[in-house]
């Protein structure tokens, strides 16, 4: 039986798709006219009343010279007389038969011609663009070169820049003994005099000290401690909160990014060393607030220990395993005046040794007198009063030895470098990467997503420009042959780009944000 034919084969050029399937185009919500209408809109040529062509010999014979279709790179058929399906191909190669026909080479255009014939089902999603671009919400590492950090300064916790000089002493402010009390919440058996760590704070401190020389055995230590932390007497311990500065979500480095990933670790984070060798890393979108909140404790001992914990992060209110501690805070040298140190501490051994002196020299003269109205001979008068004598210059002589005696140097003076610079504190730095790496990390996300490696069904259609999808074993359910399946999930395991706007393709210079942001 003779069939008319009846076949049309449309001749394309400037199709932007080539058989690598980096790209195709996505006619969802748009449907097969709008496909027809777009490559009728490129057409080279137009051949109707063609014989039958068969997609799986991937070679046509056309009435036009081979110079005439050199330019072309895209071609679509349908053979009417059997159906009304497009195939969509790609132009491999033109040979010439004659001077008036030439022969095409294609290979079918999976992706345009069996688009509309399958969907995907769950399979496992390596990189895609997600519809929610909320900072925060898409954390799997990417594992690109970062360069070196950079940071917009530094901020201190003004609180911990003031501090005291504390004398630890066994007794109290009226230099009786101190049976022991809390401190900050702490027991202690000693008693702990505050003075500002100024010019009068230091001559107050000296004045005590040496106030206190006769009892300077019971002056334990003098160190450096935090005002906000140097508790008193029975006074419970103390809370500080810290507030650092709104989370980083403008520029980074002077660029300001598309997509919202790169204002999370470890592209941009807060930053927090003790200045003692010791830092933390504190992702911003940990914290459950605008701002980064920080609590402080600390303790009074000779040897002060500040923690500083952060809040309501990662879902904990006050979290001690992310704690961070700051200590060093110096013993200080002090001296005490040895001679009155001394002579306090001999006060009551020198009173006795002068009554007895001065008893031995009243009995002798008393015994020199009786001596007098005797026989004994002169010399024996004499002894008695010189050995009365004696004893009183031997007194004498140890007052004068300890009263050219220098003061004696107590405490430490060592490990105070931190404290002199106003260092003993935390800082707190927005810490990011450089403008160049930022905007080539940002330019990768823009165009190929995130990876979110995760059991999912892919969403090619959530963007308004572009969405790239790109799988591992991908998995669909089509109405197509099974060599095309095959050829579809090979293309997507590899990674293809979807665009909305064929006249848009590979030009990622267009706005593409996610729906939800």
């Amino acid at each position: 039986m003779f069939i008319q034919p009846d076949s049309t084969v449309i001749v394309c050029q400037n199709v932007p798709l080539e058989p690598t399937y980096d790209h195709t185009i996505n006619w969802a919500g748009k449907g097969t006219e709008a496909q027809e209408a777009y490559f009728r809109s490129k057409a080279l040529y137009t051949f109707d009343k063609q014989t039958y062509q068969r997609s799986n010999k991937n070679k046509i014979r056309i009435e036009k010279k081979a110079d005439d279709l050199y330019l072309a790179n895209y071609l679509c058929f349908r053979n009417t007389a059997y159906g009304t399906k497009w195939f969509y191909a790609f132009i491999t190669a033109v040979d010439y038969v004659n001077d008036l026909v030439s022969e095409i080479t294609y290979e079918i255009d999976v992706m345009q011609t069996w688009g509309f014939s399958f969907r995907f089902e769950e399979c496992f999603i390596e990189r895609e663009h997600p519809a929610q671009d909320i900072v925060g919400d898409n954390l799997v590492p990417e594992n690109l070169e970062l360069g070196d950090y950079v940071s917009n300064g530094i901020n201190y916790i003004p609180e911990l820049q003031s501090t005291y000089i504390i004398v630890a002493t066994t007794f109290d402010n009226d230099l009786q003994d101190f049976p022991g009390g809390l401190f900050g919440g702490l027991y202690s058996g000693l008693y702990f005099h505050k003075f500002s760590n100024d010019d009068e704070g230091a001559m107050l401190a000296t004045n005590f000290i040496q106030k206190a020389a006769a009892k300077s055995d019971g002056i334990v230590a003098v160190f450096l401690a935090p005002r906000s932390f140097a508790a008193n007497l029975f006074e419970k311990p103390r809370e500080l909160r810290y507030t650092t500065e709104r989370k980083i979500t403008g520029d980074i480095d002077g660029y300001t990014p598309k997509c919202n990933k790169l204002y999370t670790y470890p592209y941009n984070f807060l930053y927090v060393t003790n200045f003692q060798g010791n830092g933390a890393t504190f992702p911003y979108e940990y914290f459950n607030s605008e701002s980064c909140e920080f609590t402080l404790f600390g303790d009074m001992t000779p040897s002060p220990e500040v923690i500083l914990m952060p809040r309501n992060y990662k879902g904990v209110e006050i979290n001690l395993d992310e704690r961070m501690t700051l200590n060093g805070y110096p013993q200080l040298s002090f001296n005490t005046d040895t001679f009155k140190t001394w002579l306090g501490q001999n006060a009551a051994t020198l009173a006795i040794s002068a009554l007895g002196v001065a008893t031995d020299a009243g009995m002798g003269i008393k015994r020199a007198n009786i001596m007098n109205n005797s026989e004994l001979p002169s010399y024996a008068k004499t002894g008695a009063i010189v050995s009365a004598a004696t004893g009183a210059l031997s007194m004498l002589a140890q007052v004068v030895d300890h009263s050219v005696l220098p003061n004696q140097a107590r405490g430490s003076a060592g490990g105070s470098a931190l404290a002199a610079l106003n260092l003993l504190n935390y800082g707190f730095m927005n810490k990011h990467i450089r403008f160049e790496f930022a905007k080539r990390i940002d330019d990768f996300f823009n165009a190929f997503g995130y990876a979110v490696n995760k059991i999912g069904v892919p969403d090619n259609t959530n963007r308004p420009e572009w969405n790239y999808v790109k799988t591992a074993g991908c998995h669909i359910r089509a109405s197509a042959p099974a060599d095309v399946v095959r050829k579809i999930c090979e293309i997507h395991d590899r990674g293809i780009t979807y665009w909305k706007n064929p006249d848009h393709i590979g030009n990622y210079s267009f706005d593409n944000p996610a729906p939800i942001r």
